[in-house]
Order: C-alpha cells, then structure tokens, then sequence
C-alpha cells in the first residue's frame, strides 16, 4: 500500500513538474513526496535537471505550499500549524536554494525571508539569506545574519565557514580569527589546552571523537583553520597553539607538551628504525604505525570512510604546518623579534616546545603527516630538511640521496608542482648536474611561468652554463614578478654587469656618472639597479646584526664551561676566566652578539690547539705512552638555538665592480665566513676535541695548498713552478714541503701535470667530503694550510673553518680580506693593504679579546682586514713567467754578451709584423690602447673615460676582447651613442686567445689602460712581461681588487724609483685622461723608452723573480710558524698588539 500511495503521489509531483493541469486534495503527504523528489532532482542538477527543471520544481513548489496553506488554513497570524510547519519550511528553504542557484537573488532572499518570518530562528535560513545578500555584494547584510546564525548555533558549520571566508576577503583576520576561537569554544568536545610550552589535552580521545563523525571532523577544521589563519598572520605561537589542539583531539591520551610528543615520535621510529630517523619515503608511509601500533587514536572511534579520511588530512596538515614552524625557526637563527614579522624566531620557538629543536627532531613530525596523508608538500618540506642536515661526512651524503628522493615522490603525486621541480634543480646543482638541474628548473617555471625563486635559480645556472643573455631575461622575469625579491635583483645586477649593459644602472655616490633608464649617460644622482643593490646590502647587513641576540644571557654558563676547558682553566671561576667574562659582558645584549660569540669561540678552540701542542711537545705533560688526554683539549660548542645565519645576496667576489664603502665590504665578507663557520660547528662528525696539532718540523715545515685551480687556470699559470722550487729548500736549514690538495679533477693539461710532477706530495681530494679532506690533511702533519680559492668558485672554505692546521693563510685566489676568525693572514705589500685599512685598537682595547668588535678599533669607518697582515718586500704577486713564457728562454739583456739595443731593434721588427697580421688595415702610426680583461671589470665611469682619450687622440685606437661577444656588443652601442660613429669604430675587438697566444700578442699593444674599480690582475703580468706599460688608477684605499696593477707595475721595475718617474701610476680620474692623451702624443718617444726599459729589464724584476718569491714566502712560512709556537695561545690584544709580518 505504502508502495502504490508513494506513486500516487510521485505522479502528482511528476504533473506539477510537467505543468499538468491535474490536481489532488493538498496533504502533508503529498507536500513531503514533492519535497522528496524536488531534493533528488536538485541533487542532480546540472548533470541530469536542466534549469528549466529547477525553475518549474521552484514554480510546484511555491505553487503547492500556497495551495496546501490556502486548503487546510495552516497559516494564522504568522504562524504555521505544527503538523505542516516543518515540512513547508523545508520546501522554502529547498526554494530558496533553486533560486539561488538559478541566480534569481530576490526569490531566494524573499523564501529565506518566509522562513523567519515564522521562525526568526532558523539558522539554515539565515545562512542562506547571507549568501544571497553576498551576492548582490550586500555584505553588511551578509554578515549580520551569519553572525546571528553563528551566535545561535556555534555547530552549524557552514554559517561558520561562510563568515570566515567573508571576513578574510576583507581582509579582517582578527576578526575571522574571533569567530573561529567563538565556534572552537562554544562547540568544543570535552578537551582543553594551555600554553606551557604547548600542553595538549589529557582528554581521553573517546570523549572527543565518539560524538557524531561528522561532526567531530567539521570540528576539527575549523581549529585546524583558526590555526591557518594564525600562521598566515605571523603569529606562530597560537597558531602553533591550535594545531597542538587538534593534535589533543586526534591523539588524546596524557601525552603532556608538543615537546613530548616530539619526543614519543622520535624514540618510537629510533627504536623501529634501528636507531636512525633517515627514513625512506616507503619507511616514512609506514611511520604512524610506528609511533600510534593501532592507528590514529580519534580514528578507532569514528566508522565513516569519509570523515576517517578528513580528520586524518587535517591532521596531517596540523604536523605538516606545526613542523614547518620549527623549521622556520631554527632556520632563521633570530634569536629576538625581527624587524620582519615573517620571519620566526628562536623566542617563539621555545614558546612552543621546551629545547630548540634539531632538523632530526623535527622529521618525526613530518614523517607522521606523511604518513597519514602522503601529499607533495609534505615530502617537500622533508626533502628540504633533509638536504639541509647534510653533514658533509661524505661525498655524496645520504641526505641528499634521501631528499632526491622525497623530491621525486612529491612529483610521482603532483607532476606540476614547481617547489618541487626546483629544490629537486638546486640539489642537482649541488652536486655539479647542472643540465640537470637546468631541465628541473625549466619544468619549474613552465608549471608556474610566475615563481620567481624558480626564475631565479634558473637564471643562475644558466649563466654558469655561459649563457648570460638568456640569465638575464630570466632575472628581468624574476624582478617583473616580485621587485623585492633581492636575490632576483641582485643576480640581474651582477648578469648586467657582465655584459656592460648597463641601462637604468642608475648614479651611486662614489662614481663620476651613471646611466639613466634610457641608457643616456647622467651625471646627477639617479635611481637605478646598482642604487638597489647597495640598499639591499645595507638592509641585509642591519638585519644580520640580530641574529643570535640573546644567546649570550639564555648559554653563559655553558658558554663559559666550554672556554673554560678548552683554555685549560681549572674552573669557570678561575681568575684567568675574567676577560673571557669580560668579553661576555662586552657583547651580551648588543648587536652582533651571534656573530661575536662564535668568533670568540673559534679563539678558545685556537688556545685548545696550541695548549695541545705545548703540553705534548714543549711541556712534555704526557702519560707513560707520552700521550695527553684529546678531551682535555675541546672544541667549545655552539648553542643548540643558533641556527646558520643567511648569507649577504651579493657575494664577497661581487664588491670588486660595486662603490662598496670599508664597512660594507668587511661585513659582506665577515657574514659569508660566518655561516662557513656555523656551519662547521654544526658538523655531527666534527671530533669532540679540536684536531691535534702535528709535531714540530723535523726537519721541513709541511705546507698544505688548496685548491679548486689546479688546472688550466690563471693560478696554475702564476704558480706552476713555486710547487718545484719549494724542493730546493731542502738543502736549507729550514725546507718547506709542499703538499697540494686539488679540489677538482684533472683536465689533463700542462698545468696539472706540471704541479703533480713536482710538489712534494700531491693529492687529487676532488671526489672526497669535507672530512675526508680534513682527515687527511691532519695526518699529513700540516703546520701552515694556504687558501688559494678564498672566496672564489670551487671554493671549499668548511676545510680552513675546520681548523685541520694550526696556521691558515690566503692569496691569490681572492683579491680581499675573508673576513673570518679561521684566516689568520692575507699576504699583501703596502700599496695594496695601505696600513690605513688594517685595524687599529682604542688605548683601552688591551684586555679585550675580539680584535675587530666596534668598541675596539678607532678606525671602524676606514679598516678591512680581519687578517693580520704579511707585508712582501716587493709585489705580493707571483708570476712564473720567467720559466714558462714562450719566449722566456730567448736572450737575457742583462748577459754581457747582448747587445742590449740590437735585442731592443730586434723586438721593435717583432711587434712590427705581428702587429700586421693582427691589425693588417691599421695605419702605421696608429696608437694601440688596450685592456685584456674580462669585459665586467668595465663601468660605466670607466667606459666614458677611455672613449673621452680616443676622442682627444685621434690616431689611437682601443683594443678590446669579446670576453663575453654580447658585453662587446653593448660597449659597441654605448660608444656610437655616446661618442658618435667615428669614435666606436675605433674600438677593435678580437677573440679572446689561448694562453700563449695571449701572451705573445699582447707586445702589439703600446699602452694598456687599466678598469680602476677591479685592476688588471694575471692580465697585467702578461703584458708587463711583454713590455707593455700599464697605466692604472689605485682608485680605492679599502679594495685590493683596485690596487693590484699599481703594485705589479712599481715592481715591473728593477728600481722602484722607476715608477714614478714613468707616471704610470696616477691618483684620479683627471690624470688619468690627461697621462693617457699625453702618452698617445709621446708614443714614439717618452713611451717607447718605457716600454724598452719594462722589456730589458724584465728578467731583473722583482715581480718575474719566481724564485725569489718563492724563498721569501718560505721565510714568511717559517715566521708564521715561530709566531705561533710563541704566542699562538695569546688571549688578549696586550698579549700580541702587532702581528703583522714584514719580509
């Protein structure tokens, strides 16, 4: 019967539907099996119900709940009849929904409006009369009624829901955040939370999660979106804080604090794991059980597949958000509020757990997550913390194997994820797969043509690939994308330079002109990019004065325990404790405290080595076995809340071509050593004590080279021969062995087999890890190690910060100071480290310890070097041309049996027809003015001083390289616009040459002029040698890079004196032009005599006098060495003021 009466009536509903004219006595059955219908049709609209449909069902539905109020009289005086009141409010409430879908606002308002009109508290309706009102941008409106309905019932989800999702489009977080922490409150199960390092609840889950699914998981998200909103508001403790309550409703049970949690994961995967945390992605899937044996415990109590699913997602989600927190926060290493509320620091940090978290406390978390929801950004995150606990103990570290791994799991779940495809590109890179990596980042940028670190890092690779032109757009993609993204402007900057293309460059301070937008030449202040950079700079270096503030008050007891034994004091209350207390006092609390206490650590680890060396070899405080205990001798350690601090964006190499003032350039160069050293502090295979010291040379002094330069490279074309003529110091009271230590693989040439042929002993490390290298150079026995890479590429600097040596010196590599506590000395001469640039310490300065704090040194504005100084007696320079040009075997002109003036005749025919098979269509008194430089050492200063000499010199020519052939061709444009045709057209430039070319060639030019910002280096050897003069400007006190030339040309000269008779070296932009224009008017006279005299007397110089060189820096080897025996273990600045060394 049941059966029939229902058909009776879905035919009725049916006839209505279809506009029949057929009709029955209205019931409350009836209404219900239209109602019922109506829903089903709804449901399957636009599948299978047209709009049509809607519109009529809302026609019979309007229709028969007017009828069947009008028939049985249910509606008096506002108020319907119980039996009916329920089934037509839904038929309203169905209508309303039609006519919202069908975009007919009115109606939907004015059935919503029906509703309440008989039950001002339906919530439903209210919801629905505020999506309407939304819709006609009514938000006023919109939000009173959902407020009402929110006020009214907390648990009705989507009144909730619809309020957040409207406060937060008008960007009223706090107040989205109110309603939420309304509905978490008014609708919570019975648990609780309190922030005490984040407790979580001691509910037992059951109370929670036994209530409807449903609802428990509407529940749930909603605190897991208050915690959302929260972290998108940078307030990571309470956001923190609701993600450690759905935690309590997920897991219940006594568990305590967030730290406990922590805790409970980790020793749970340790103790299934075999005790390692460096899980596979398939290992990590299986996590949970690992930590919860029978599942996630909310789950056990809720059946429905649907609401198990999102309650495990959410949750999920609260791990995966919770933990990046911590990682952000152990990132940053900003141990007080930063000036960026973005960034999370170590204070927020121990608000939320009790101990600042290691990378390997914080994978638990992860893992979990991944385990209940597998997502991309899960196995992102974990890829990231895990290439960021690389640990260097290998060459290829399981780290970085595993994240690679997660990296490409994340993409088998989404192929189009960009974070993905480019932290996978970055870790190719690292590991010297840069097409590779090239292929990464380009799917990066093709999944999001916007992502501007993606852009970034494949503007990067491509430009170590060569291809500056595409770097470029890339970076110009980047900047169009986010202007403030500095590592974008930075790189575009540094690309432009490159490449002389220097449009909108803009006008700094310190140059004589700039470039405007329009790429005209501007001689007034202009904004423009290289203005940027030097913003960025000086943002960057106020903001890394913050790192670390605090550590000193939360450590000092720790702090002062680790100086005390590494110093070899009985106790931390010892009377020989008090300057270190003192120094303590001096950078608690102030800027710079991070950076000042790592510094000071690395001086107690310096006092451990040399105690070490004095109680085995001096004191002889051994055992019986004559041995000492290594724990005697510890490494002080760095507290656990420091994390690495950021590097500076424009790197030490890349002052040399910006107006950089001395305190910019030393803390550029200082931060970059400071992550190098907090990194190695960091090294989990790092020995608890510090290395031994070798044992005292019996008989030579063993001498450890680095380098990534072995190669066909300008180091190994200076150097090749000081490795062989280290050998004949064995015959000496005092020998010297060389040990080199290539960091890269041979390329087979000349260079390489030379040097591995002749060094005392030579080690190809290029495939070894950090420790590996380390290791071997301690067992080697090294007294002095010499960083011949400093800051440039293929550097590994972690080995000088680890401290394999007692003595650490660099040259060559790097034209500047390396601004680190581990480089005890840079080699230099007095043109190019002016003693006005080293440090000189305040009368009160003598009882502190740190050598470079603000308080110390009365010249802060002026001083660069953090090094002390080895001051040569000639050019600091090494050249080996005297051995290995290809014409250093001809004639020596100082022989008696040369004709000094036929040799001269003899050269002069020489240059006469190479310069004719160079230059076949120049005439015969033009002027060769040239630079042999890569074409980024060329500002825009620079450029117009050389076309204003061409333009006063008429028969001269500028011989330029294509070094690059797009740098060459923007020079080009610059000098037609700029200098008209007639001027550009007498630029030349040629291909750059093979070594020997190079150096044969360049006798064709008469005068080199040199790039004052960044001199000549290698190139300026090779032309001096040829007899070529050199005219350069030592434009700045503070740069090396600057003064290089000037000290290589004052001993081109047998007699010092020599230079400045010649003028050669001028000291501004004025003489400059006027000694160039002059020169080019004395061509056949004043600087053909010049030229004769650097050419016979090139054999006699000081700077081609390789082994001179070589014997002087021996006798600096072996200074260095009694120094450190003497005082290697000075404190104080009163216990060694001076240690520069002269020669």
């Amino acid at each position: 019967m049941a059966s029939s009466t229902s058909n009776v009536y879905a035919r009725r509903a049916a006839l209505h539907l279809d506009g029949s004219s057929e009709a029955g006595q209205p019931s409350f059955e009836s209404l219900q099996q239209l109602l019922s219908f109506s829903h089903e049709r709804y449901s399957q609209y636009p599948q299978s119900t047209s709009r049509e449909d809607l519109w009529r069902l809302l026609a019979s539905l309007d229709s028969y709940t007017r009828v069947l109020i009008d028939a049985t009289g249910s509606f008096t005086q506002g108020r319907l009849r119980s039996g009916y009141s329920s089934a037509i409010l839904e038929s309203w409430l169905l209508g309303g929904c039609m006519a919202y879908t069908l975009g007919d606002m009115a109606r939907a308002i004015e059935w919503n409006y029906r509703i309440l009109s008989v039950d001002p508290n339906y919530v439903e309706a209210m919801s629905n009369l505020a999506a309407a009102l939304r819709a006609l941008k009514r938000n006023g409106d919109a939000e009173s009624w959902w407020s009402r309905a929110v006020n009214l019932r907390p648990t009705y989800w989507d009144a909730a829901d619809h309020l957040f999702s409207l406060l937060c489009s008008q960007h009223r977080y706090a107040d989205a955040a109110n309603v939420l922490s309304f509905v978490e409150r008014c609708a919570a199960p019975a648990a609780t939370i309190s922030i005490s390092s984040i407790q979580l609840s001691t509910t037992p889950v059951t109370n929670a999660a036994s209530s409807r699914g449903a609802d428990f998981s509407r529940y749930i998200a909603i605190v897991h979106a208050k915690g959302m909103l929260l972290y998108s508001m940078h307030d990571h403790v309470s956001a923190a804080e609701s993600f450690g309550r759905v935690l309590s409703l997920a897991i219940g049970g006594s568990l305590g604090t967030i730290s406990q949690l922590i805790h409970l994961a980790r020793s749970a995967l340790e103790k299934k794991r075999h005790n390692t945390l460096l899980l596979t992605p398939a290992e990590a899937s299986t996590s949970l059980q690992d930590v919860f044996p029978t599942g996630l415990p909310a789950l056990q109590y809720v059946t429905n597949s649907h609401h198990r699913q999102s309650i495990s997602h959410t949750v999920a989600n609260a791990l995966l958000t919770l933990a990046k927190i911590l990682q952000d926060g152990m990132a940053s290493g900003a141990t007080k509020t930063a000036e960026s509320p973005k960034i999370v620091t170590v204070d927020t940090i121990l608000r939320i757990v009790d101990t600042m978290p290691s990378p390997l406390d914080i994978l638990p978390l992860y893992y979990i997550s991944f385990s209940l929801h597998p997502s991309p950004s899960t196995a992102n995150n974990i890829g990231i913390l895990l290439a960021s606990i690389c640990s260097a103990a290998t060459s290829h570290p399981v780290e970085q194997d595993l994240a690679m791994q997660y990296y490409k799991f994340g993409l088998e779940l989404d192929p189009s994820h960009p974070h993905l495809y480019t932290n996978l590109g970055s870790l190719l890179k690292e590991q010297g797969r840069l097409s590779e990596s090239i292929e990464m980042y380009e799917r990066a940028v093709s999944c999001d043509p916007s992502f501007d670190i993606a852009l970034a890092n494949l503007a990067n690779a491509v430009k170590d690939q060569g291809r500056v032109a595409a770097a470029i757009q890339y970076h110009k993609r980047a900047v169009a994308v986010n202007p403030n993204f500095d590592e974008a402007v930075c790189g575009l900057a540094n690309s432009l330079t490159s490449v002389c293309d220097w449009s909108g460059r803009g006008f700094v301070s310190s140059e004589s002109c700039g470039v405007n937008d329009n790429g005209d030449i501007t001689m007034t202040p202009t904004a423009g990019w290289a203005n940027r950079v030097v913003e960025i700079v000086n943002s960057q270096l106020s903001l890394a004065r913050a790192w670390g503030a605090g550590v000193v008050s939360q450590h000092r007891s720790s702090i002062l325990s680790d100086i005390a034994t590494a110093c070899g004091y009985s106790s931390v209350d010892s009377t020989e404790m008090k300057i270190w207390n003192d120094e303590l006092n001096h950078i608690s609390g102030k800027d710079d405290e991070g950076s000042k206490l790592v510094e000071l650590l690395d001086r107690a680890a310096c006092r451990a080595r040399w105690r070490w060396f004095h109680d085995l070899y001096i004191n002889q405080r051994f055992d019986e076995n004559k041995t000492v205990d290594p724990n005697s001798y510890c490494w002080p350690i760095l507290p656990s809340g420091l994390a690495l601090p950021a590097a500076p964006t424009v790197l030490p190499f890349h002052t040399f071509m910006f107006p950089f003032s001395p305190s910019q350039i030393r803390e550029i160069c200082r931060r970059t050593a400071l992550r190098v050293s907090a990194t190695v502090f960091k090294y989990p295979w790092l020995p608890k004590h510090v290395y031994p010291p070798p044992p005292p040379p019996s008989p030579a002094l063993k001498v450890g080279y680095v380098s990534s330069d072995f190669n066909n490279h300008p180091l190994s074309h200076l150097m090749q021969s000081v490795f062989g003529f280290h050998k004949f110091s064995n015959s000496t009271e005092r020998p010297v062995h060389a040990i080199c230590y290539a960091t890269t693989a041979s390329d087979g040439s000349s260079y390489r087999l030379k040097t591995e042929a002749e060094a005392h002993k030579f080690v190809d490390v290029s495939s070894w890890s950090v420790q590996q290298i380390v290791d071997r150079i301690v067992a080697d026995g090294i007294h002095v190690i010499v960083n011949l890479n400093g800051f440039t590429r293929g550097a590994r600097n972690e080995i000088f910060a680890c401290r394999p040596a007692p003595i650490s010196i660099a040259f060559m590599g790097f034209a500047g100071s390396m601004g680190a506590e581990w480089s005890d000395y840079i080699l230099g001469d007095e043109i190019t480290i002016p003693k006005e640039t080293t440090r000189k310490f305040s009368p009160d300065a003598s009882s502190r310890i740190l050598r470079h704090s603000e308080d110390v040194c009365s010249n802060n504005d002026e001083w660069v070097y953090y090094e002390d100084v080895v001051y040569c007696r000639h050019s600091f320079f090494c050249c080996d041309h005297r051995q290995s040009a290809p014409d250093s075997k001809e004639l020596d002109p100082s022989s008696p049996s040369v004709n000094r003036n036929e040799l001269w005749l003899t050269e002069i025919e020489r240059r006469k027809h190479l310069r004719k098979s160079i230059f076949p269509d120049l005439a015969e008194n033009a002027i060769i003015l040239a630079n042999f430089n890569q074409l980024y050492k060329i500002d825009p200063s620079t450029f117009v001083l050389w076309l204003r000499i061409l333009m006063r010199a008429p028969n001269a020519v500028l011989w330029l390289l294509k070094f690059p052939d797009l740098g060459a061709n923007n020079l080009r444009i610059f000098a037609e616009r700029w200098a008209g045709k007639s001027v550009a057209d007498r630029i030349i430039f040629t291909n750059v040459a093979d070594k020997e070319t190079h150096l044969l060639r360049t006798r064709v030019a008469d005068l080199v002029l040199d790039t004052p910002e960044c001199n000549a280096h290698t190139t300026a050897t090779d032309v001096v040698w040829t007899g070529t003069p050199v005219l350069t400007w030592p434009k700045y006190q503070h740069k090396m890079c600057s003064r290089i030339a000037s000290s290589i040309m004052t001993s081109a000269f047998p007699d010092p004196r020599e230079i400045g008779k010649s003028r050669l070296i001028i000291s501004n932009e004025y003489e400059y032009e006027e000694r160039a224009v002059e020169l080019c008017e004395r061509a056949g006279s004043e600087l053909l005599q010049i030229r004769k005299k650097l050419y016979l007397n090139r054999l006699n110089s000081p700077v081609f006098d390789t082994s001179r060189w070589t014997r002087d820096i021996e006798n600096v080897y072996w200074k260095l060495w009694d120094r450190w025996v003497e005082k290697g273990g000075s404190v104080t600045i009163n216990d060694d003021r001076d240690r520069n060394i002269y020669i």
